[in-house]
């Protein structure tokens, strides 16, 4: 019997113990609100955090993202890519739309290579984007969201968010010649730049 007393004993004191940690104290204090916090139950395993894509924009020679007629492009792609760049560069847009077939957009380029100071200028203020209009491709879903055009070359200039600004007819631009005069193409360029 005096290990059952031993027993007893043992599991009494246990007992008041555990009794003593189970039950709160009573407080007189007038209770307090607090505000709750939620604390998670489960830590996520992973804690990444998603990172931002970076776009690499590529240098523009001349300020060209596209200097060629090519029926293969789409333009809308072209469009949001110089969108991209126009904002990171604080320009505007040229939209040039013509094809190889056109004399005049030949014209037009041999202007720019015999006019440094303008095509500086044009570099310095646009993102150029050609976009063709062809047997091959007229990209006429593309073109519907612009003014039609009366002939080729036609210029579209578009805020860097892709606005439409201002739909120019080349022909008043032009020489008489086979050519554009020079001091009318400037002052068009400066008219619709940003700076």
């Amino acid at each position: 019997m005096p290990r059952l007393g031993y027993f007893l004993s043992l599991l009494l004191v246990l007992t008041i113990a555990c009794s003593g940690i189970a039950t709160p104290e009573v407080s007189t204090s007038v209770p307090v609100e607090e505000t709750a916090t939620a604390i998670p139950t489960q830590i996520p395993q992973s804690t990444e955090i998603p990172t931002q894509e970076v776009v690499q924009l590529p240098e523009l020679q001349n300020s060209a993202l596209v200097d060629v007629y090519d029926p293969a492009r789409n333009p809308a792609d072209d469009l949001q890519q110089a969108i991209l760049i126009a904002q990171n560069e604080n320009k505007r847009i040229i939209l040039e739309l013509g094809g190889d077939w056109c004399i005049w957009c030949k014209f037009m380029d041999e202007f720019y290579e015999s006019h440094a100071d303008i095509l500086q200028y044009r570099a310095e203020n646009y993102v150029l984007v050609k976009v063709n209009v062809s047997e091959e491709n007229m990209n006429e879903e593309f073109l519907s969201q612009f003014p039609e055009v009366a002939g080729y070359p036609h210029i579209y200039i578009l805020e860097s968010d892709g606005t439409l600004l201002h739909s120019q007819n080349t022909g008043e631009l032009e020489d008489g010649g086979e050519s554009y005069v020079p001091e009318v193409f400037l002052g068009f360029l400066q008219k619709w730049a940003l700076k």
